[in-house]
């Protein structure tokens, strides 16, 4: 009798924990952990970031196996105490490598002590953030002090409970008020009580608009959206000591590891005033005088004249209508050859990618993007679409025809 399909996923995480568990010990790297001053990232790479990315989607089964129909359909996600760990600025207000009791943390914060102690418990349950090393005292875990050593981390705890998580809430209100895919009929802008689109609002809330960038910056170096899959899966050395234009590259971080391996390359980020306001002083030394920062909306006319243009992130969060929109907002400036770089999400058929893959990808199939150029203008030509290995998100290369 063949064993049973829990068997297999438990038999394969065993082998596969013991395969990495070796490689941490061959390479004298630390072993996962939650403690205070555990590593936040593995250090894996090649074929062990396959074999995570195996035993998580393996866990993910078997988890879900145990639990059964009935409770897949209830599952629990304690947002409110991240949410509330991040607006009371909790983190910061916890002593590294100490402890601090609950009433006199209570105090700091500002937040009675009994809710207090009831939202960090449930932190603690759900997601490993804090720990109550004896009763009544708090002291920090490895994901808890990430919040303290890291700004972009922070901001983007701010970001998703303060603005995505309250939009999700919101969507299906606004879907039946709007019946629009306009960027200000959406449920983010619902629950902001606003009928802006976001790259404007932020424009009047500057606060907004760096915590979002800032967010954005930690959300691109995952394992498997890390700008290096770009700067290593894209031919950039065929553009010669052509120029860039990064389109919505908000700090030039992608630009900026480009410029470091091209340096013939000359580069332009375009984003919003709120967006790249002082982002050339976090630039390396080395790129300074080839990454320039220009303010620039691109949904308006493209104003300079490029070998190609680079939009990473960017068409996700928006409707076919605008995507077209952005593409032919290039049209006036493109010559013949210039290319445009999309690195940004495409959804294979369903069951090619593990089930860590699949639930972060969502958006366009490859005949989508086809029919997004297509609909652009049918002078953008000569489409290809490949997806790096080991990465979650596909490169889509257009070369203008005229």
């Amino acid at each position: 009798m063949n064993p049973s399909r829990i068997v297999e996923l438990a038999t394969r995480i065993q082998e596969l924990t013991k395969e990495i568990d070796s490689h941490l010990r061959e390479n004298n790297l630390q072993a996962p952990s939650f403690d205070e001053d555990g590593p936040v990232l593995l250090g894996l790479s090649g074929h062990m970031l396959s074999a995570r990315e195996e035993v998580l989607s393996s866990t993910l089964e078997l988890h879900n196996l145990f639990l059964g129909p009935s409770n897949c359909l209830r599952p629990v996600l304690n947002g409110v105490s991240l949410q509330a760990i991040y607006r009371f600025d909790i983190a910061r207000h916890v002593p590294v490598n100490g402890e601090i009791s609950l009433r006199e943390l209570a105090e700091k914060c500002g937040f009675d002590e009994a809710n207090l102690r009831r939202t960090l418990r449930f932190a603690m349950a759900y997601h490993h953030v804090f720990q109550e090393p004896r009763k009544g005292f708090v002291a920090h875990t490895a994901a808890s002090r990430m919040l303290v050593d890291d700004p972009t981390a922070r901001a983007g705890l701010g970001y998703m409970f303060e603005e995505v998580w309250q939009g999700f809430a919101h969507t299906l209100l606004a879907l039946e008020q709007y019946h629009s895919d306009d960027p200000g009929r959406t449920g983010w802008a619902h629950y902001l009580n606003t009928d802006m689109p976001p790259w404007q609002y932020y424009s009047s809330h500057p606060e907004m608009a760096r915590r979002f960038a800032s967010a954005m910056s930690t959300f691109a170096n995952g394992h498997h959206n890390a700008p290096s899959f770009l700067v290593q899966g894209y031919n950039w050395g065929q553009l010669g000591q052509g120029t860039v234009v990064d389109v919505g590259g908000s700090k030039g971080n992608v630009s900026s590891l480009v410029a470091q391996d091209y340096p013939e390359l000359q580069f332009i980020v375009q984003d919003l005033p709120s967006m790249i306001d002082g982002a050339a002083e976090s630039l390396p030394n080395e790129v300074r005088d080839r990454v320039a920062f220009q303010a620039h909306d691109f949904f308006t006319p493209q104003p300079v004249q490029a070998d190609a243009y680079l939009f990473r992130n960017i068409f996700h969060n928006w409707s076919d209508s605008h995507g077209v929109r952005i593409l032919q907002a290039l049209v006036p400036v493109l010559r013949p050859g210039a290319r445009i770089i999309v690195n940004d999400y495409l959804l294979p058929e369903p069951g090619l990618l593990s089930l860590v893959k699949e639930r972060a990808v969502r958006g366009r199939e490859e005949a989508d993007w086809v029919e997004l150029f297509r609909k652009a203008d049918s002078r953008f030509a000569n489409l290809r679409i490949w997806t790096p290995e080991g990465a979650l998100m596909a490169i889509i290369e257009a070369v203008w025809e005229a």
